[in-house]
């Protein structure tokens, strides 16, 4: 351990100097490996940590190396959603090169746990940094350990690095996992003057897949009517909808709650915030709905726009589900697709309400002459707007995935043209997005001011 500093001290390992807040630990773990952890938390909690490890790159791409990790999040972690894997600068480290950033998210055990991983090359070691926090965690955590990462030091006196076992074996994965180049994305290395892995495969290896079980509107809508009671009336026991309910076993055969029908209807009984999510393509839409109290959330959804398969939805058909209150934002990030994909900056775009609405129904639709390149690259790809809406207090947010060119956050506009009003599209990364969607759950859940410092000029 090296001199503290105000508010934390450095750990060393090698020719790594890792800030260790004032508090946290050193945490054992095998050889070449540092780990420091949040002071030691309740039994069933999750410990914050960081995590940082490095080994010769053996004349291996960084490219090859983030399409490594990826393909290990996929095969090692369970529910996992990955968001996205930025070009990332490790200039702060007085390092050269494009390195990646990647998140993820992740189930274990009860806990849904972000993960933010950064990858970058250092004169010929490959070094990577993983932090892991739980969504709850997520407005005290994420930039505390984006901090730590800028203040890593390099000591440039301290080069040679013993091949451990630990460096052994994670060449040996690479090899296994990614064992040539990857295809390049021809058109997001050319704006980025470097090599950059084609993210085409990821969103196709992450469909979503369909949670809860098929319920009709109409049986729904007649649950909600025990929100205050807990029995059907006489009249109400005649419904059709009954039968449907109790072979969900949501209602005893004398159409009463079950303990499962308490728990669905727990998070509007004691509601802290609701949501809607719209989406919309050219195929068609399709809306999501979220409950969040008690501890719990409450989701019915129709098909999503990213589906691993067609499900049996009937017409009136939406997929119902109860799960902790933490797993929400997850859920709507996997109904919604968000995923990997490379936002090249540009200026935004501005169209009239019915260019956009004509672009979204179809790709066919001509382009404004006004477009740059990066705007064009756009135009190309396939478009699905989502947006979601707090119904407590009318505030959303909105965006277009825009498959391999990324999302792009969607606004109204500053005036009209001589379609009408305007809306305005501005390139950002999902990784944003992702801290949007969470930070405005979590305020409107927690009845507090809405603060967004990942996006510029935002004030709430």
């Amino acid at each position: 351990m090296t001199a503290a500093a105000q508010g934390f001290s450095y750990e060393r390992l090698h020719a790594f100097n890792l800030p260790r807040p004032d508090g946290w630990e050193r945490v054992e773990t095998e050889a070449g490996v540092l780990a420091v952890a949040h002071p030691p938390v309740t039994d069933g909690d999750f410990r914050p940590n960081m995590v940082l490890r490095g080994g010769p790159a053996d004349g291996i791409s960084i490219a090859r190396f983030a399409t490594a990790a990826l393909a290990s999040t996929l095969e090692e972690f369970q529910d996992v959603r990955i968001l996205s894997n930025d070009l990332w600068s490790p200039e702060a480290l007085g390092t050269e090169g494009s390195g990646r950033r990647q998140r993820f998210v992740h189930r274990a055990g009860r806990h849904p746990v972000c993960v933010d991983r950064w990858i970058w090359m250092d004169d010929g070691f490959v070094m990577e940094a993983t932090a892991s926090y739980t969504i709850e965690q997520h407005t005290g955590m994420k930039l505390l350990f984006e901090q730590m990462v800028r203040d890593i030091r390099i000591n440039t006196a301290v080069r040679d690095m013993p091949g451990s076992q630990a460096v052994r074996e994670g060449r040996r994965d690479i090899d296994r996992i990614a064992p040539q180049e990857p295809r390049l994305d021809d058109y997001a290395s050319r704006c980025a003057g470097a090599e950059l892995e084609d993210l085409g495969s990821i969103a196709a290896a992450q469909p979503y897949r369909e949670g809860g079980r098929l319920l009709p509107i109409p049986a729904l809508e007649l649950l909600d009517t025990l929100l205050v009671r807990d029995r059907l009336g006489r009249f109400q026991r005649k419904d059709p909808s009954v039968a449907t309910l109790q072979a969900a076993g949501l209602l005893t055969a004398a159409a009463k709650l079950t303990p499962a029908g308490e728990q669905f209807l727990l998070p509007v009984r004691k509601l802290d915030a609701s949501f809607q999510v719209e989406a919309s393509n050219a195929a068609g839409g399709s809306v999501l709905q979220a409950w969040i109290g008690g501890g719990l959330g409450k989701i019915t959804a129709g098909p999503s726009l990213f589906p691993a398969a067609s499900a049996a939805f009937e017409p009136d058909d939406v997929a119902a589900s109860i799960m902790q209150a933490n797993m929400v934002p997850k859920r709507i990030a996997d109904w919604a697709g968000l995923s990997p994909g490379w936002s090249i900056p540009h200026e935004p775009v501005v169209l009239g309400m019915d260019h956009y609405e004509a672009r979204l129904k179809s790709a066919r639709t001509p382009a404004p002459k006004t477009l740059d390149q990066a705007a064009g690259q756009m135009w190309q790809q396939p478009w699905a707007e989502w947006q979601i809406l707090n119904e407590q207090t009318g505030g959303w947010f909105g965006w277009v995935n825009a498959g391999a060119a990324g999302q792009y956050r969607l606004s109204p506009g500053d005036g009209y043209q001589e379609q009408g009003r305007t809306v305005r599209l501005e390139p950002m990364s999902s990784a944003v997005v992702w801290d949007m969607l969470v930070r405005f759950i979590h305020a409107a859940v927690e009845g507090i001011p809405l603060r967004l410092p990942e996006v510029p000029g935002f004030n709430g």
